[in-house]
């Protein structure tokens, strides 16, 4: 796949029980045209499940906080009007996409087949430096500050900031998708 500069990052957190969309506590989304960011989608989810406590430790979201928070399937159309007909970008994409694709495709009865970047997988590919290809080894990486990591809108951030440097950095070698 090319390297692309118009593209919607997404991330999602969940309550660490399972990989279903009724899991999802937050979900975020940001909008880049020409790899800068215009705009945003960002929103607590209130899970079917309460969320296990390293979870809550990891990313800092309590049970209280979504006690009010709407459920996926009741704000899924409109991230996904957000999303349009961009291509998804996300650190091991299939993850996030999955938990999108199954909550919209079970309100919509409509399919979600986005193309998508997996930042994960182009580092694996390209970085061969680095010890591992977490997102926070990869902000490490390239210098990309992370002072909140594992919530959906920073991450999606820095999931964005990684694949503009990995651009950068493979530009010569992309330089015809550009």
């Amino acid at each position: 796949m090319c390297m692309v500069l118009d593209f919607t990052v997404i991330d999602a957190e969940t309550t660490g029980r399972s990989d279903k969309a009724d899991d999802v506590t937050e979900i975020s989304a940001i909008k880049y045209r020409n790899g800068e960011p215009v705009a945003s989608f960002s929103t607590l989810i209130k899970s079917k499940n309460t969320i296990l406590p390293f979870v809550v430790e990891l990313t800092g979201i309590t049970n209280s906080m979504i006690q009010d928070a709407p459920l996926i399937d009741e704000i899924i159309i409109n991230l996904v009007d957000f999303i349009g007909d961009d291509v998804i970008l996300g650190h091991d994409v299939n993850f996030d996409y999955g938990l999108i694709k199954e909550s919209y495709e079970r309100v919509s009865q409509e399919p979600f087949d986005n193309e998508k970047i997996d930042t994960l997988s182009l580092a694996q590919c390209l970085i061969k430096d680095s010890v591992n290809h977490k997102l926070e080894t990869l902000c490490d990486y390239f210098s990309i500050p992370r002072e909140i990591g594992h919530r959906a809108l920073d991450d999606c951030r820095q999931t964005a900031d990684v694949y503009l440097n990995i651009v950068s950095k493979y530009k010569e070698r992309y330089h015809e998708c550009l």
